[in-house]
């Protein structure tokens, strides 16, 4: 399985409509994706957004991430987010947000 994990962090709070939008539109996307096997959203606080999607295969996250309402959303994400932050693997099961959180801090060297 493919994992890939992502952490945002908003500029400000004017940026949560736009943000909401877009998310709920990627959402239903990723719905219908072929290949999905799992996906989860978490925050912290109000400004911090993490997804975590679990693929079949890496192939599977590229066709959905090259497409549609989720490609949109990443083309303005950086005027939305001052922090965009990702981490992926390979893994033989599902990983728990604390092992998500850990590998993404670990790659961006913060330890929280």
């Amino acid at each position: 399985m493919f994992i890939s994990v992502t952490r945002l962090h908003l500029k400000g709070k004017r940026k949560l409509p736009s943000f909401f939008f877009h998310t709920i539109k990627s959402t239903f996307q990723s719905k219908r994706a072929e290949g999905l096997k799992f996906s989860s959203f978490n925050k912290e606080g109000w400004d911090t957004y993490w997804t975590l999607t679990v693929w079949e295969t890496k192939e599977h996250m590229k066709v959905f991430r090259n497409n549609g309402n989720h490609l949109k959303a990443m083309k303005i994400s950086r005027n939305m987010a001052d922090k965009l932050e990702l981490i992926n693997w390979e893994a033989d099961a599902i990983p728990t947000w604390n092992e998500c959180k850990d590998r993404l801090h670990k790659k961006y060297d913060r330890i929280e």
